[in-house]
């Protein structure tokens, strides 16, 4: 585990938490990204709207909640650093793993730091100490 899987956690618990997102990607990941929410609206039956796909972004994230990749956003968005190509895969493993295991609606299967209010300048602080950055 480094730095920045407990971002990719949170924000994987994000997105299933929300109805309706709009889940931007850069358009070569259109196709997984359309896989991804079929694969949400069959595994969260209770989900009235799967999120839906934008793409031509060069970050992968839903407005306001979460950022894979790009420059540093404001500190409410969960952000996770690096390339798009490292982080996209790691990430939606997180996302259907959480699924099988019946997230958002089980008890305790969001993993560590999912039951506690998320702590954005630690996670950032926890991510650059892992990438020897010292700013």
């Amino acid at each position: 585990m480094d730095g920045k899987s407990v971002g990719l956690a949170e924000a994987a618990r994000r997105l299933l938490r929300s109805e309706a997102s709009v889940l931007a990607v850069p358009e070569r990941l259109r196709r997984e990204a359309l896989d991804l929410a079929l694969a949400i609206s069959d595994g969260i039956p209770k989900m009235i709207r799967e999120p839906t796909i934008l793409t031509g972004a060069s970050a992968v994230g839903v407005a306001g909640l979460f950022q894979l990749g790009g420059d540093a956003p404001a500190l409410e968005v969960c952000w996770v650093p690096g390339s798009v190509e490292e982080l996209w895969p790691r990430w939606v493993r997180q996302v259907t793993d959480l699924i099988a295991a019946g997230y958002p609606g089980c008890v305790g299967c969001g993993g560590p730091g999912s039951e506690g209010p998320w702590d954005e300048l630690a996670s950032r602080a926890l991510t650059r100490a892992n990438a020897g950055v010292t700013k």
